[in-house]
């Protein structure tokens, strides 16, 4: 699981099959302070997260292809929680 914020959507006029009318999210990995900790990265988004939001990522593709109904789908990374900012 990476900590993430997002920092924007991926839209595409091509792309795969599995992936059409998803929401592909552009994550960057942060530390719990929220100091950006590595490169941004594309991740599905079933619970519609917004900007700047913190979520939790799964990297686990069966997760993600579940998700898309695919088994030969090429997204391995999905948002799996938000996190509360209390």
């Amino acid at each position: 699981m990476i900590l993430a914020r997002i920092d924007g959507h991926a839209t595409s006029s091509h792309g795969d099959r599995s992936l059409k009318g998803q929401k592909i999210v552009l994550c960057t990995p942060v530390d719990a302070d929220g100091i950006a900790t590595g490169s941004p990265i594309a991740a599905l988004d079933p619970l519609g997260a917004g900007r700047h939001a913190r979520v939790y990522i799964t990297t686990d593709g069966d997760c993600s292809r579940r998700a898309t109904h695919c088994d030969d789908s090429p997204i391995r990374n999905q948002v799996i929680g938000l996190i509360d900012n209390k």
